[in-house]
């Protein structure tokens, strides 16, 4: 099976070797790495340029969504998976990967995911769920925290756009879509390592109101029983407050 690499990227040339090289570092060789950049002005592009084996394009975008989407469009493989500029694979991802797809037949696969601060130099090992009922309780956070640990087949993408209006939780509003309607394996591997620097997206972003917003987005479409619940939630708990 053919993986496709899809990279979003915007300025982010102080990253980009890192994330690269991690793919290059596999010990599986069926893959395609796409970049879509969205019109950089550092050195992004020359990065680009010393890497034959990329397939990139540099022009200005309607964000990361938009991005993903595109990347998504120029890829041709039978297993997708999206790394981030500023992110890296753990070496032999590929294989186990491939290796768990061909055994259990299931349409995704969730892997362990290495969280780096490098702020405060502190690291953890986050396990994610893989039930829709746990991944959908944002607020326990056991969904999959970043896109570089979880693979999935071609298929659970096929029928999905990542929203152009959202720009920092589309992965999260993607797993509540995909794992409602897709089997999801997990394998205990550390996938690859999430670094926040404290300048990233990620790092600077009310998380919360953003997850929050990602779950009320998808409970409008998929799940009117829990979009309903929630609110009533919030409505109880605020009239307990002022009481």
């Amino acid at each position: 099976m053919k993986i496709s690499i899809i990279t979003p990227s915007y300025n982010s040339g102080k990253y980009l070797e890192r994330a690269i090289e991690s793919v290059l570092a596999q010990d599986y060789s069926d893959w395609e790495h796409i970049v879509v950049d969205g019109g950089s002005n550092d050195h992004t592009v020359d990065i680009l340029k010393k890497y034959a084996h990329i397939r990139w394009i540099s022009e200005p975008d309607q964000g990361q969504s938009d991005a993903m989407n595109k990347g998504f469009d120029l890829s041709t493989g039978d297993v997708i998976v999206y790394l981030n500029a500023d992110d890296e694979f753990s070496e032999g991802t590929f294989s186990k990967v491939i290796n768990c797809l061909n055994q259990e037949h299931k349409d995704m696969v969730f892997g362990d995911l290495k969280i780096l601060h490098e702020v405060n130099h502190t690291e953890e090992i986050r396990t994610p769920a893989t039930a829709y009922s746990e991944i959908i309780k944002f607020w326990d956070f056991r969904f999959p925290a970043n896109p570089v640990s979880y693979f999935y087949r071609r298929k659970v993408q096929e029928q999905y756009r990542f929203p152009i209006q959202n720009h920092c939780t589309m992965d999260l509003e993607f797993l509540f879509y995909a794992s409602k309607f897709h089997s999801i394996s997990y394998l205990p591997h550390t996938f690859g390592t999430f670094y926040l620097d404290g300048e990233n997206k990620t790092s600077k972003m009310d998380t919360h109101r953003e997850k929050e917003k990602a779950y009320l987005n998808h409970c409008r479409k998929y799940n009117r029983f829990l979009y309903l619940k929630y609110f009533l939630s919030k409505l109880k708990r605020t009239l307990i407050s002022r009481s």
